[in-house]
Order: C-alpha cells, then sequence, then structure tokens
C-alpha cells in the first residue's frame, strides 16, 4: 500500500536523469578528475585555470591554424559546453555532485562554487567567441561585418549579456543558430544556475 502511494518522478525528468549521467560518464573531463580521491579540488581548480588559459590561446591564434585543425579543434570546443550543461545540472538539480559533501565549511564551499561558476562563465564566452571568429573567417557574409578577434569576443559577451546592440548582427543560418545556441545557455545559466550558487553560498546549516 505504502508503495503504491509512494509519488513517481515524471517520465521527463527521468530522461533528462539519465541523459545527465551519460553525459557526465562520458563527455565530462571533471568526471576522470573525480574518480582520484587526492587534491581533486586542487586538480580541478588547475584544470579550469588550463582550459580558460587554452581558450584564450585558441581566439588569439585559431585563424592562423589550417582549416582542418580549426575546423577539429572547434568541434572538440563543444565537450567543454557539454560538461558545462551536465556537471550543473546534476548539482543544482539532481544534488548528485561530490561538490555539496567534500566542504565542511559551507562559506568555503560556496566561494569555491562561485570561483569555478566564474572559469566555466569565462570559457563559455572565449569558446563562442572563438566559434564567431572561425564562422566569420571561413565566411565573411556571416555576420553584418567581418568579425577580428577583438569583434568576436565583443559580440560573444554581448550576446550572453543580451544586450543587442544591433552594431553586429547574424546573416548565416549557421551564425543565427549560434547566437540561438548561447542565448539558451544563457537563459538556463539565469535560471538554473546562479540560483544554485546563491542559495549554496547563503544556506545555513540546520
Amino acid at each position: 500500500m505504502e508503495e503504491y502511494n509512494k509519488p513517481k518522478r515524471g517520465v521527463i525528468v527521468d530522461y533528462f536523469s539519465k541523459m545527465v549521467e551519460f553525459g557526465n560518464e562520458w563527455f565530462t573531463l571533471s568526471h576522470w578528475i573525480f574518480r582520484s580521491g587526492k587534491h581533486i579540488f586542487r586538480k580541478l581548480e588547475m584544470m579550469m585555470l588550463i582550459v580558460t588559459l587554452f581558450c584564450i590561446v585558441l581566439l588569439l591564434t585559431i585563424h592562423q591554424f589550417p582549416y582542418l585543425a580549426a575546423f577539429i579543434i572547434c568541434i572538440f570546443l563543444i565537450q567543454r559546453v557539454i560538461e558545462f550543461l551536465v556537471v550543473y545540472s546534476r548539482n543544482f538539480i539532481f544534488n548528485r555532485g561530490r561538490i555539496f559533501s567534500e566542504f565542511s565549511d559551507p562559506k568555503r564551499r560556496g566561494q569555491w562554487l562561485i570561483l569555478m561558476f566564474s572559469f566555466n562563465i569565462i570559457q563559455i564566452i572565449l569558446i563562442f567567441a572563438i566559434w564567431y571568429r572561425m564562422i566569420s573567417f571561413w565566411a565573411p557574409a556571416s555576420f553584418s561585418r567581418s568579425l577580428d578577434i577583438l569583434d568576436s569576443l565583443y559580440f560573444s559577451v554581448v550576446t550572453l549579456l543580451t544586450v543587442g546592440y544591433g552594431d553586429i548582427i547574424p546573416v548565416s543560418d549557421l551564425a543565427k543558430g549560434l547566437v540561438v545556441l548561447q542565448l539558451i545557455l544563457t537563459f538556463y545559466t539565469i535560471v538554473i544556475v546562479i540560483n544554485g550558487v546563491i542559495s549554496i553560498h547563503f544556506r545555513r546549516q540546520d
């Protein structure tokens, strides 16, 4: 009788949960780092710092790469976006991450999460800037004007902040699709991630 009256999770929630776990198993670098129990937070911090610096270097130099090499690098950068979605969905929606249990000090835990979240946001801005730069480089008519390095970074920040000054406009279908993807990611970040980070940072222990 108790089993019959026990509420069940919805089909969509279960399916989304399975997708998140699959993504965590196969598409996240942090999953492999968390497999080791020693110095996992230092390792994760080093990974985030190295990836961020790597993205900066790519933004400055990727237009000088051979076409095929640049294309492959742009494809592999999708992994960082997937990891962003998977890790924060897993922690803030399903509360399955080890982040919540490793810090005994809730204040320090909140500070660390905000730091990691800031690294992720910077990486998202840089990754989309790289993609905008390469689209403009390969097909200059994709935007209302050809984008250099600074224009690409500027357009990525403006799109993430949903400011939309209108001085740079996506023209091609690929450019428009990429802008839509970044805007969806922005909405996810505002509604889910920021709310989760703030609630964790200010939550009081019972």
